[in-house]
């Protein structure tokens, strides 16, 4: 090879390299997706840290809705929510409780008031109070660990978890970081398989840790994370850049650029695309994770132990699968849908989006915002319906 030739090719990497390294450096402070080396042992902000162990760290779930707490969100609007006393979001309307509801940010149903989400709407219906103890990113594990938490003051017969699809990487994360990257605070427990059994695996970190103490515990944490392998490891940059740059060009390539626009245009629209771009990856990935014969056998002993707990309880469980948006977009739903569908008789079980992808016109049901696709009060009052004639079908109601 000419030599000339040569010096051109090592000098183009060489400055690639460069303003690789770089526009990583940048971008990455406003864009937590964007992990290196450094994200091993990330840093923790005293003043957040603090705050997340005073208004949302729990001991055994990892985090939760404090009782006699309020607050807002924002997506397309403000909307307010309220958390009682019992740990229910909203007012108990009635004298009785028919049903309990446990589950992620779609049993919370985020984005919308009180009085508009799924459980408000059945209970006005059914003249009993539906109870809603939903936690947003809650996996499957968690939502039955809050069950067991709080059953002794449980009085009502049904229970209800209703979770989305990607809860199959959920009940598999020790630590979201790993996945999520720079979801940071979420350390979580973990049910680990020993000779066909499970166990639960704690919670390792402890209230008022410092940052220090919690980088002590990473290395122990990271043993039983499958995502730490499986995502976060081969998703960092690393030195040379370059390199890692081309083993995920497809979707980095994309990121990258709308990323560039961003800071350059100052517009938001090229921001939410990069975002969005993570969540359907993420999205995808948790879907073939049902084809994983391993995964899909977790999560269907979870599902028995569970279903076994509740029959123990002399209560009756009911499962209901809400799809996101984005999960609606996937070319893998078939791989979900067909593990519930597929679920034996015994396990009572509701997949909503068979449900909805009937619908021409669906999107009309979710909001528009970055983060996957939540259900709006017109959303939420359809499936209301589609649960209510559900229950009624299997004389559950």
């Amino acid at each position: 090879m000419d030599l000339r030739i040569l010096f051109y090719i090592i000098s183009f990497l060489v400055i690639f390299e460069l303003i690789l390294i770089l526009l990583i450096k940048i971008l990455k402070k406003d864009f937590k997706w964007l992990i290196n080396t450094e994200d091993e042992k990330p840093y923790f902000d005293k003043k957040k840290l603090k705050n997340f162990y005073k208004n949302s760290f729990d001991q055994l779930l990892g985090w939760d809705r404090k009782k006699n707490t309020s607050g807002y969100e924002i997506s397309n609007k403000k909307t307010f929510f309220n958390i009682k006393k019992n740990g229910n979001r909203g007012k108990s309307k009635f004298k009785k409780t028919k049903i309990s509801v446990f589950g992620d940010s779609f049993a919370f149903c985020r984005y919308v008031n009180d009085d508009e989400t799924w459980e408000s709407f059945i209970e006005e219906r059914i003249k009993h109070n539906v109870h809603n103890f939903g936690v947003g990113n809650f996996g499957l594990d968690q939502s039955y660990l809050k069950y067991l938490k709080l059953k002794r003051n449980i009085r009502s017969k049904i229970i209800i978890f209703n979770f989305v699809p990607e809860t199959i990487a959920r009940v598999n994360s020790y630590w979201k970081h790993y996945r999520e990257f720079g979801n940071i605070m979420a350390f979580k427990p973990l049910f680990i398989e020993k000779k066909n059994n499970l166990f639960l695996k704690k919670i390792t970190i402890k209230k008022n840790f410092s940052p220090k103490k919690i980088h002590s515990h990473l290395k122990g944490i990271k043993k039983f994370d499958i995502f730490y392998d499986l995502k976060f490891n081969r998703e960092k940059f690393v030195f040379p850049y370059t390199v890692s740059f081309l083993k995920n060009i497809k979707i980095l390539s994309t990121i990258l650029s709308n990323l560039i626009f961003h800071k350059l245009l100052k517009k938001k629209i090229f921001y939410d695309k990069a975002v969005s771009k993570i969540l359907f990856q993420n999205i995808s990935q948790s879907h073939k994770m049902y084809n994983n014969i391993s995964l899909a056998s977790k999560l269907k002993k979870i599902i028995f132990m569970m279903n076994k707990q509740i029959q123990r309880d002399k209560k009756k469980m009911i499962l209901i699968v809400s799809p996101q948006l984005l999960d609606l977009k996937s070319d893998y739903i078939n791989y979900p849908q067909a593990f519930f569908s597929n679920l034996p008789k015994e396990i009572i079980c509701l997949d909503l989006s068979k449900y909805i992808n009937r619908k021409k016109n669906f999107q009309k049901f979710y909001l528009k915002d970055k983060y996957g696709g939540h259900f709006n009060k017109i959303g939420n009052k359809y499936i209301s319906k589609v649960i209510l004639k559900f229950l009624r079908k299997r004389k559950i109601l």
